[in-house]
């Protein structure tokens, strides 16, 4: 049975003593553990850290922090086990302790990424970069447990997760790609769950097993798109475009604003970003206006006219037509059920 959630709000004098009591978390997969949530107002970093415990095996991490100065954390996992992370915000390293002459594999987690890849129980190094708003969501899976979620696909034919899922030992392995709309929608929605209790475990686990799922499907047409985006530059363009629009989507700049403040002309902006991202560049930002409109309407502080607003609209009218086309029902009724 899941014990009630474990809350720590700490002021620490620095950063790393904050993230040390994060690091610890690091343990065994078991089932029956608290849920975590460390929280921090202080001059170095601010924000919440936490850990939600899913099934036997399996836990979801989700990090909101604004981290002023450069971090380095050392960690060890207590479990083999397979990572699924959608980075929004922020840049961050990680890398394993490894005997002279030994390959140390590290990786970059940048903005706009979905990482995919194995750990081990063994030391390594967690950077965090100062100075940057750091937004994350992350599933781990013990191997044992991943192979057993896995099992079919597997058996399918070969496909670009084999040699993640597969490797139960060995050094670490993986793969990054453009984090998709799907993905950044379920990692929002994580960052501003306004449910509490039981009802926010049920919650968690459920996009957990959301997160799985949109995995399996985009990593399976991930070569097509980020083929169809040839050039590496021109990517990291696309990618600052999205984050961009993450930032401002309440009153974003016009495509040809936007094409010019990343350096493409409007064409490339246009077609890139609809074959890197499988959507138009302004249905991104509906996407980001609506999903950020029901978080609001769950959380209950504002009222209806004041989410249209907040989210870029200047007529409701329209703000409910787009609402019930996204959710299937008006934003007042939404906010009506929510509150009963």
């Amino acid at each position: 049975m899941r014990e009630l959630a474990s809350t720590m709000l700490v002021t620490p004098a620095n950063a790393e003593d904050f993230l040390t009591q994060f690091g610890a978390l690091f343990g065994p997969m078991e089932r029956d553990v608290h849920e975590v949530s460390l929280a921090a107002e202080g001059p170095l970093l601010s924000g919440r850290l936490e850990v939600h415990p899913i099934r036997p095996g399996m836990r979801l991490f989700s990090m909101k922090m604004d981290v002023r100065q450069d971090v380095e954390l050392d960690i060890e996992p207590g479990n083999p086990g397979v990572l699924f992370s959608l980075v929004l915000d922020g840049s961050s390293g990680y890398a394993v302790h490894r005997p002279a002459g030994r390959h140390d594999d590290p990786w970059d987690f940048l903005p706009g990424r979905n990482i995919v890849g194995t750990f081990q129980p063994e030391k390594s190094r967690w950077r965090v970069s100062g100075g940057d708003s750091h937004r994350l969501v992350e599933l781990h899976i013990a191997s044992g447990r991943a192979l057993q979620l896995f099992a079919e696909y597997l058996k399918s034919a070969a496909g670009p997760l084999h040699p993640i899922l597969g490797q139960t030992n060995g050094f670490p392995r993986h793969i990054q790609q453009a984090l998709t709309p799907e993905l950044t929608i379920v990692a929002h929605q994580v960052l501003n769950c306004p449910l509490q209790g039981p009802a926010r475990g049920l919650f968690m686990e459920s996009k957990a097993l959301e997160i799985l799922a949109l995995q399996l499907e985009s990593v399976s047409s991930s070569s097509l798109r980020e083929t169809a985006v040839r050039n590496k530059e021109e990517r990291n363009r696309l990618e600052e475009a999205r984050r961009i629009l993450d930032r401002e989507f309440a009153d974003p700049p016009s495509l040809l604003t936007l094409a010019r403040r990343v350096g493409l002309n409007d064409f490339k902006l246009k077609s890139g970003f609809r074959d890197l991202y499988r959507t138009t560049v302004f249905g991104y930002v509906r996407m980001l206006k609506m999903e950020t409109a029901r978080a609001m309407l769950q959380a209950g502080d504002l009222n209806v006219s004041e989410v249209a607003a907040a989210t870029g609209y200047t007529c409701f009218g329209h703000f409910a037509a787009a609402f019930r086309k996204r959710f299937g029902v008006a934003p007042r009724e939404f906010k009506k059920v929510r509150r009963s």
